[in-house]
């Protein structure tokens, strides 16, 4: 008898047991239990306002745990990692130590997002651009894979998770040309049938519309008209990473991408914002883009000019002979400051030889040193370019006098020193004179050589 009431005490003890392990499980499988802890209320608020899941009692620990994990030994304890961090975080604390995640299984079961239903299936992105999932299956960008969390990502307060076409942008643009691989504006644009311009509109029309079409079928480019649509580069300022980091040995990595991908992305889950500046694609005013963006017209605008300063980039020159003020890192700004018109009217900003007297504390002598260098750089290019002609009668009259490889080494010598005169005249003789004239003495050593060794020849 004694031993019965044991068993039956066991057994309503069990069973107790079991039932506050199950009602445990369920409360605490519920959003609203998550929803209870403060560093968890603003996510569980954004999850009621997402309809498409709250309505339909989608679960947190539906989606953030992976599925055949949330009854696991392993989700326990990922459980009891939060309990802990809700214990340790001061009370007006509003985030989680550590990100979640969720996997891209979660989303892709039978019960929720099946990859086979999104592979063709059209989503809306926007009125009038339409997104395919099968496109991005399998991608990589810039060796990262992409995962459903990389484009549906929370990134604003009042909802659980979006698309944000920021996201689109960073991966599209970031270090791609315009409208080329997958920047290109058809992956997302159909053109337009429109005329963009009817004929016989004024005297520079065609007899037939213009259309974009017409503008592709004449492989006329994308940026001819729509340059100003995209704005930012992406990059990553150093100074954001000392947010987070503060050892320089740390700093030092940052230039390792994929390091950075691997540390950030693949190991705490960081958002592509939290360390890119976003791109912006959308309408600017339409010549301000191009106009700020000189390189786009004018490939390595004042490169001789700054060839002079640093005083590099002569040929037959061993070692650089910088003006002085350039170790102290004088800019074209500190000479530049008068406004002036040039022969079509255009304002620019021209050196003044006054402003030297400023900096050299009204020393008078310095106020026309520079008309003294560009006085004697240019005479020095004029006897040049004389021997340059010269250079160049001589090849003429050695063709079919002198052996092939003759000439072949005196068109190189001759080469040599006008790209030499080239640099030296582009600095007007006040960018670096000694570095100028070194130029120059160069390059009448190589054309003198040029016409003694032919004449002696012939």
């Amino acid at each position: 008898m004694r031993k019965r009431i044991v068993l039956i005490t066991l057994g309503i003890v069990v069973f107790f047991i079991i039932f506050a392990l199950v009602t445990a499980e369920y409360y605490s499988s519920r959003p609203s239990f998550c929803g209870s802890c403060h560093i968890m209320k603003h996510y569980y608020e954004s999850w009621l306002n997402d309809k498409k899941h709250s309505e339909k009692n989608v679960a947190c620990v539906d989606c953030h745990y992976k599925p055949g994990e949330k009854f696991s030994i392993k989700a326990k304890f990922k459980g009891l990692g939060q309990l802990f961090s809700y214990f340790s975080t001061y009370v007006d604390a509003v985030e989680v130590r550590t990100r979640t995640t969720v996997s891209d299984i979660s989303c892709t079961t039978s019960d929720c997002h099946p990859e086979q239903n999104l592979k063709d299936k059209k989503a809306k992105f926007t009125e009038k651009i339409s997104y395919v999932h099968k496109t991005h299956f399998d991608k990589t960008v810039e060796g990262q894979k992409l995962h459903c969390a990389t484009c549906h990502t929370h990134v604003n307060a009042d909802k659980h998770f979006e698309v944000p076409k920021e996201i689109c942008y960073i991966c599209h643009f970031k270090e791609v040309k315009f409208s080329e691989g997958r920047s290109k504006c058809a992956l997302c644009h159909e053109l337009p049938e429109k005329p963009i311009e009817k004929p016989g509109k004024d005297e520079a029309s065609t007899d037939r519309p213009i259309t974009h079409k017409s503008i592709e079928e004449a492989k006329v480019s994308c940026q001819s008209c729509h340059y100003q649509l995209i704005q930012g580069t992406g990059e990553v300022k150093i100074e954001d990473c000392r947010n987070c980091h503060h050892h320089p040995e740390l700093l030092e990595k940052a230039k390792d991408r994929k390091l950075m991908h691997e540390k950030h992305i693949s190991e705490q889950n960081a958002k592509c914002f939290d360390c890119h500046r976003p791109i912006l694609h959308k309408e600017f005013p339409p010549f301000d883009a191009v106009v700020r963006n000189c390189s786009e017209c004018h490939p390595e605008p004042h490169i001789y000019q700054k060839m002079l300063l640093a005083g590099t980039g002569g040929i037959g020159i061993d070692k650089p002979y910088p003006i002085a003020h350039f170790d102290v890192k004088v800019n074209c700004l500190a000479c530049h400051v008068e406004e002036g018109l040039d022969l079509k009217g255009r304002k620019f900003r021209r050196g003044s030889p006054q402003i030297c007297t400023e900096c050299h504390l009204n020393d008078q002598e310095k106020k026309h040193l520079a008309g003294k260098w560009q006085d004697d750089v240019h005479e020095a290019l004029l006897a040049a370019r004389d021997l340059e002609k010269e250079a160049l009668e001589a090849i003429e009259k050695a063709k079919g006098n002198v052996s092939a490889k003759s000439l072949r080494k005196a068109r190189a010598r001759l080469k040599d020193a006008q790209a030499n005169l080239r640099i030296a005249d582009a600095g007007g003789g006040v960018h670096n004179k000694k570095y100028a004239m070194l130029l120059i003495d160069t390059a009448v050593t190589d054309l003198e050589t040029i016409i003694e060794e032919l004449q002696e020849k012939l």
